[in-house]
């Protein structure tokens, strides 16, 4: 169990944990983690309870913190729970993760042949379709629980479950469940049953039913809810009840924590059966509320969050794990630090019916300190619905017109972040509302709950105002809940459950990573050269795209007003567009853009016009194609026009409308390619029989014959049968494998081409079949094509290296800035890299160094510094690290005064001798005042002191003369606090009707304590919160 304390000494932490993964046979799967530690901790992989060992398929690459588990080509047996324990000498940590291993997609299926036609549209062939659901169930530890859905689509759909994204068998032993398939007299279309037998509380979680077919894919889920049974109460009464869990056998680890801030608790458990998890606090057992939050995480551990900690939460949090092998405990001491500067009453929870009112009040030291009111992490401000009163030292918050997504936490916040928490319960037909918000990944699933007071109710589920499927939502008693498996970013949006006048709403967040469209061509000229042909130029985009591109030229008749695509180009530079490329006679305009996987680029028009004719002739034609038995033959040829053209194998035409096919089944299966001007015809692995075979193509003008020719090869590749792409990070020893049909049989390895030659940095070796291209360690430069040949086969590796990806270190969580202007405030950033380089962004705009804006750059350190802030330099900051950010909201308040106190003219009045002091409050404790009096400025001496503490000036007179009275100011700026002295030799009575009621005698101001930045006093500093 992790907290983030304070503890002495240095044992294993995991800064980032592993994250379960999902691969389909045969492709390489990677868990990675950073752990820190000191010393540094030794870190080893587990799986089933045994220690891992590195082997052909399964490495363990380490970079500094970052640990790693490569596994190559990955096959069913390798599913399961990987485990990374670190160690060292201060103590031991571990984190773990679910591989998944899916069969790979099944092929498509043969054509039929010609003589069996395809089913008419509407005959019901088509992608799965759920006829019924699963319904979402709450049950008590122990019942039975059958989970059933039915879907229909031709062909029949193979159905599967799975529980939290994870297969079953991967979860449960086979003894748990039972999978039943449904009946054909059930009623039309495929259905699955699972069967839980005895449910136990791991049980609970998203249970996805998926439908899958040729055509496509549907999944439908629901939520399984498994409670403890209650407990019967004791037969006396007076009897104290027993201990819920052990007695610890070690002391607790300590965690302290500041008031109003959150405290995090994480405990891992492992075993089999899947324990348990039950959290208790001082021996009692705990259940979730409002400000106590308890669910597993991504990364499969046990989390209980304790919000806005208050006094009364202080005490021992202990994590207990049962099965039926044992129990185990882990606990941690929680100490709350309380601010010296307190609320004098603090709020109290209150209770409200639905369209009544709430009221909510406090107490602050001293009339003059501001506070600000928030709904959880939401400012409030003063409106209709949010009534905000100050009477003295009383802050009040009234709510107007309740309603059930007011139910929650409100806070009152004085300077210095010191909080006071209540809790606000709207009672109506909604007794458990939906959360403010919701963050989903892509492709998770989200479940929203909702509790009514009356049972068997029917609410309406909606999102952004429109009704949501009736497949994706269950009721059971008083709950009711939504489930939405595999969410995209079209699930996205406001989703609301309403019952009669009732309605609870939360935004639904799908989270995913956003890029930018490339930047388009740059200095693009048109010179129109030799006779019914024009010459286009251009040069790559600034900055250079960082992801694969394309070019795409297109072209305008003048006088029409749409653009025709021409063709895509890879490289920049020159193209000659021929009259060949236009399907008419005319004068053309052209346009060109760039195109990646993130978007397209806006079109840059090339100036002016040419006039281009149409024809056709073949540049370069077929040839005859000489290939080994197994090989792919490829027959291409050039037009001098984009024109279409057909394919003839035998004398038989290739159908043109599919690019891929196969002549007749069980024959030579081929694909088609045009890519501008060329033309190409594949031929898969051909065989022996096809030798022989004449290749012909037509198009208006051109007509063109070769043929294939067929011999045998003496060796045959058995692995890897297709080419390899494979990834590596910088240093890792990369080791590329393949495998002939004979031993002994020599093989040349090539790179992008060129022949290798072996060196210290890249080793070849020969063993038996298998040929091995090892390096060491590799570099991103060794990145390329590889290919190792041999007599008239060849196998390909596509290989990229790339420098460890940039993580950064602090801040981990959002951080809020508050400044004043004219104040320096400093964002801090550190990543976990030296060189990493990092990008500062506000408000979505990428920042520039400038007069007003310093980037700083110091070890992994990055600072940006904004030396005098004014209101508009507020706003959402972020800084970039690769694929991480960290994120910073920054509030510039404009300060309208200097002085705070006093607020009005103050009169002092004291006997000869006695000390006086003068005191003024200022809002920046670095601003310089001048004292005068009666007009000059005062000089001090010993008879009279100036002094500076903080925000506060004073003005001293430790033994006060007659000749001391006076008027004395407090000046800066334009502003000045006014003080009359008057000094006697003894004190005069007065009569009491007669006295001024401003009139004081102000000795000495109560010391209020204010926070500041230990930073030099031109400087406020973000740090995590």
């Amino acid at each position: 169990m992790k907290a983030s304390s304070g503890d002495q000494g240095s044992p294993p932490c995991f800064l980032r944990f592993p994250r379960p993964v999902r691969v389909v046979s045969g492709a390489e799967a990677e868990l990675k983690c950073v752990v820190l530690g000191e010393p540094p901790p030794v870190v080893v992989w587990e799986k089933g309870g045994q220690q891992l060992a590195a082997s052909e398929r399964l490495s363990f690459p380490a970079d500094g913190a970052e640990h790693g588990l490569l596994l190559s080509a990955a096959l069913p047996t390798d599913a399961g729970v990987y485990v990374c324990r670190a160690r060292n000498a201060a103590g031991e940590a571990y984190a773990a993760a679910a591989v998944t291993v899916l069969e790979p997609p099944a092929s498509e299926p043969e054509p039929q042949p010609a003589e069996r036609p395809l089913p008419p549209p509407g005959s019901g062939e088509g992608a799965p379709v759920f006829l019924t659901g699963p319904r979402s169930q709450w049950v008590l530890r122990g019942a039975e629980v059958v989970l059933t859905c039915r879907a229909g689509g031709l062909p029949e759909p193979t159905l599967y479950w799975e529980k939290d994204g994870m297969a079953l068998d991967e979860v449960w032993d086979s003894s748990h469940f039972a999978l039943e398939p449904g009946r054909v007299e059930d009623g039309p279309g495929a259905s699955l049953a699972l069967r839980i037998l005895a449910a136990r509380l791991p049980d609970s979680g998203v249970y996805v039913c998926h439908a899958r077919n040729t055509h496509g894919h549907a999944q439908a889920g629901a939520l399984l809810q498994v409670h403890q049974p209650p407990e019967s109460p004791p037969a006396d009464p007076d009897e104290a009840p027993a201990p819920v869990v052990e007695p610890l056998k070690c002391a607790p680890k300590t965690f302290w924590v500041n008031e109003g801030k959150h405290a995090k608790f994480r405990c891992y458990v492992m075993g089999k059966p899947e324990p348990e998890i039950e959290w208790h606090w001082e021996g009692r057992p705990l259940l979730p509320d409002r400000r106590r939050l308890m669910y597993r995480d991504r990364d499969g551990g046990f989390v209980l969050k304790v919000l806005y900690c208050q006094a009364k939460d202080r005490g021992l949090y202990v994590c207990a794990a049962r099965n039926s092998a044992g129990q185990t405990l882990s606990a941690v001491q929680l100490h709350v630090k309380e601010p010296r500067l307190r609320f004098t009453r603090p709020l109290q929870d209150v209770e409200g019916r639905e369209h009544g009112i709430a009221v909510l009040e406090c107490k602050v030291p001293n009339s003059r300190i501001p506070t600000a009111w928030f709904r959880e992490d939401q400012r409030l401000l003063p409106c209709r619905k949010y009534e905000q009163i100050e009477e003295g030292t009383v802050r009040r918050l009234i709510i107007h017109r309740l309603k059930a997504d007011d139910d929650g936490i409100y806070l009152c916040e004085m300077r210095g972040r010191v909080r006071t928490v209540a809790n606000v319960t709207v009672k109506g037909p909604i007794l458990k509302r939906l959360p403010r918000k919701l963050d989903v990944l892509e492709g998770e699933n989200a479940v929203l709950l909702v509790e009514t007071l009356e049972a068997g109710v029917e609410g309406r589920w909606s999102r952004d105002g429109e009704e949501l499927p009736v497949i994706c939502q269950s009721s059971s008693g008083h709950m009711h809940a939504l489930v939405l498996p595999g969410v995209t970013r079209e699930d996205a949006g406001e989703v609301t459950f309403s019952l009669g006048n009732s309605r609870t709403t939360t935004l639904l967040r799908v989270k995913c990573v956003k890029h930018s469209p490339p930047g388009p061509p740059i200095s693009a000229e048109m010179f129109k050269g030799h006779k019914n042909t024009v010459l286009l130029t251009w040069k790559p985009p600034e900055p250079a795209p960082e992801t694969p591109f394309i070019y795409r030229l297109e072209r305008q008749e003048v006088g029409s007003e749409d653009w025709i695509q021409c063709f895509s180009i890879e490289k920049a530079g020159a193209v000659e567009v021929p009259g060949d490329c236009v399907p008419s006679e005319g004068d053309y305009r052209f346009r060109i853009c760039t195109v990646s996987g993130h978007g397209r680029s806006p079109h840059v028009v090339f100036h002016g016009s040419a006039h281009l004719v149409p024809t056709a002739r073949l540049v370069a034609g077929l040839e005859d194609v000489q290939v080994y038995d197994g090989e792919d033959a490829v027959f291409s040829l050039d037009l001098s026009t984009i024109i279409q053209g057909t394919w003839f194998l035998n004398g038989e035409e290739l159908k043109s409308n599919e690019p891929e096919g196969q002549v007749e089944p069980g024959a030579l299966r081929y694909r088609m390619e045009q890519k501008g001007l060329q033309h190409r015809l594949i031929l898969h692995a051909v065989k022996h029989q096809d030798s022989g075979a004449l290749v012909g193509f037509s198009c208006p003008g051109v007509q063109d014959s070769a043929a294939l020719t067929i011999q045998e090869s003496p060796v045959h590749i058995l692995s890897p049968q297709d080419k390899m792409s494979l990834a590596f990070t910088t240093s890792e020893r990369v080791v590329l494998t393949c495998e002939l049909s004979r031993v002994d049989f020599p093989a040349t390895w090539y790179k992008d081409g060129q022949k290798v030659e072996e060196s210290e940095l890249l080793v070849i070796k020969m063993d038996g079949r298998k040929h091995r291209l090892i390096l060491p360690e590799a570099k991103v430069h060794d990145s390329g094509e590889f290919e190792c040949r041999t007599e008239g086969v060849s196998a390909f590796f596509g290989v990229t290296v790339q420098d460890p990806p940039v993580h950064i270190v602090d801040p981990r969580e959002h951080v809020f800035v508050h400044a004043i202007t004219s104040e320096c405030v400093m964002l801090a950033c550190e990543v976990d890299r030296e060189d990493a380089p990092v990008r500062w962004y506000k408000d979505g705009q990428e920042v520039e160094e400038s007069d007003f804006v310093v980037l700083e750059n110091e070890g992994p350190h990055r600072r940006l510094v904004l030396p005098a802030t004014q209101p508009s330099d507020g706003g959402e900051f972020q800084c970039v690290a690769g694929d991480e950010r960290a994120y910073f909201t920054v509030t510039i308040t404009d300060v309208s005064s200097w002085i705070v106190y006093p607020s009005g003219k103050v009169y002092v009045a004291a006997v000869r001798l006695e000390r006086v002091v003068l005191t003024c409050e200022l809002c920046r404790p670095w601003a310089e005042v001048r004292w005068t009096k009666d007009g000059e400025e005062v000089v001090e001496s010993p008879a009279l002191l100036l002094q500076k503490e903080d925000t506060v000036r004073r003005l001293v007179l430790p033994a006060v003369q007659l000749e001391d009275s006076g008027e004395y100011l407090c000046e800066i700026d334009d502003e000045s606090a006014s003080f009359t002295v008057t000094v006697t030799e003894s004190y005069q009575s007065q009569d009491s009707s007669n006295n001024n009621p401003e009139l004081c005698v102000l000795l000495k101001k109560p010391k209020t304590r204010r926070l500041w930045s230990l930073f030099p006093p031109w400087r406020r500093t973000a740090g995590t919160e």
